[in-house]
């Protein structure tokens, strides 16, 4: 009866200690974007004051994986120092952004 009723105990513990992980991962999204190689995009969430910057890689692609979701801008930024105009993205639950 004792083994039976510490099984219960830890089964029950492990699942909802799962669905916590499983359930915060899921709060989480990606962006991805296209710039030349070399470029820097710069990423912000200005209600939570974010920020982080990322190179683009040799194959024009970048992105930023596990950010909450939110609303983002995202700021390109060339190797000569310019900077494009900036882009909104809205990141929802579980899903990747592409900008556009």
């Amino acid at each position: 009866m004792k083994n039976s009723k510490a099984a219960t105990i830890l089964l029950s513990l492990s699942l909802t200690l799962g669905a916590g992980a499983a359930m915060a991962q899921a709060m989480a999204g990606n962006i991805m974007g296209d710039a030349k190689p070399g470029d820097v995009a710069i990423v912000t969430n200005p209600g939570t004051g974010f920020s982080r910057e990322v190179k683009v890689k040799d194959n024009g692609k970048y992105s930023v994986r596990n950010l909450q979701v939110g609303t983002y801008t995202v700021v390109i930024r060339h190797e000569d120092g310019s900077v494009e105009a900036p882009k909104q993205v809205k990141l929802n639950v579980g899903a990747s952004a592409r900008v556009q």
